[in-house]
Formats: structure tokens, sequence, C-alpha cells
């Protein structure tokens, strides 16, 4: 049986249970897999989750990989709509992600994993090819630094989406659209040349003569 098989049937589970399985026995009866099918591709239920995650993450890139428009935005811009991309992907999918465990669990936020290290990947590379055509400034911190400087704020913009539902549907949107922008106008200002970098780029000119 393919993982991806397994990962669909979880999905399907969580959507009409409500709730994910609490024992893997539950869950095999609902998918009618056995066992031993179960444990040749994953080792626990909690594996499968973050499959799902990664997958997504995955898809929500690729997607913004085919569009001609997202490959003529800066660096900057690619970051904020990857944003809206992710947490669009989220709405349409709410029923799954505000019941499955990984949202319930702080090791998926504060802890490691393959999702946490697709995300910096991509963030890695936003950095490096903004820096490469001086879109960004070298700050002289490691990229991993900035890197967990962007999952941060993901993961923060990921608990307050968790957390309003609450609100009226347009203002939740409102609300997100806001603070998506802001976290990412806050992350991609922290590398963007400011006025005291083109004093000191005036400066060494001056000196240069």
């Amino acid at each position: 049986m393919k993982k991806k098989k397994i990962r669909k049937k979880y999905y399907e589970y969580i959507m009409a249970k409500k709730s994910p399985p609490k024992k893997l026995k539950k869950f095999l009866e609902f998918a009618e897999i056995t066992k031993e099918d179960f444990h040749l591709k994953y080792e626990s239920l909690h594996q499968v989750e973050l499959d799902i995650w990664k997958n997504g993450l995955k898809d929500v890139l690729s997607h913004l990989g085919l569009s001609s428009e997202y490959s003529s935005y800066n660096q900057r811009d690619r970051g904020l709509a990857f944003m809206y991309s992710w947490f669009e992907f989220m709405d349409e999918n709410k029923k799954y992600f505000r019941n499955c465990s990984s949202m319930q669990s702080p090791s998926f936020m504060y802890g490691t994993n393959d999702f946490k290290k697709h995300l910096k990947k991509f963030v890695k590379k936003l950095i490096k090819d903004g820096m490469a055509c001086q879109e960004f400034k070298q700050r002289g911190m490691q990229d991993k630094y900035m890197c967990d400087f962007f999952t941060a704020l993901f993961f923060m913009n990921l608990k307050l989406w968790k957390n309003c539902d609450h609100k009226a549907k347009q203002k939740k949107e409102e609300y997100m659209d806001a603070l998506l922008e802001k976290s990412m106008i806050f992350f991609f200002d922290s590398l963007a040349p400011n006025i005291f970098d083109t004093f000191v780029d005036l400066m060494k000119h001056r000196q240069s003569k």
C-alpha cells in the first residue's frame, strides 16, 4: 500500500470523526488496512500527520513555482505570497487542521520535524537569492538564525489562526491578512538595506577617491 493512500484515509478519518484516532487499531479498522501494511510505510499515526503537513507544504510551493506571476516577484513578495497561499490552503482544509493532533502539540511547533526542515529550506533560498541580487543586506548572522526567525513568525501566525475561529468570517479574513502582511514586513525589513547602510556606502565611496 502506498503512503499516499494511508494519508488519504487518515485525512478522511479526521474529517468524519472530527478528532484524531486515539489508538492505531481504530484507524486501521476505519481504513481497512492491516497493521503489517501500515508499519511497512509508517511507524506511528503521528508520523502520518507530519507527512500530511510536509506534503501539503510541497504542494503549495509547487503550485507557486508553476505561476508565472510568482516567478516575476522579488523575494519579499514571494515570502508574502507563500504565507497567503499556505493559510488559504489551511482555510480550505480547516476542518482537518483544526482537529488534527499536531495543532495541540507543543513538540510540533517547537520541536524538529520534516515539515520544518522543508519550510526552512524554502526560506534559506529566499534569503540567498535576495542577497545575490542585493535586495537583502548581509547582517553577519548565520542563515540558520534567520530561518529560525521566519519559522517562529510562521508558527506564531499558525497559533493565532487556530485561536481566531470565534471571529466572524470577514473579520477573521481581515485579521489574518493584516497579520500575515505585518509579520512578513517585520521579517524582511530585518534583512533589507536601511538608511544606515546607505550612509555607510556613501562614506565608503567618498573615501575611495
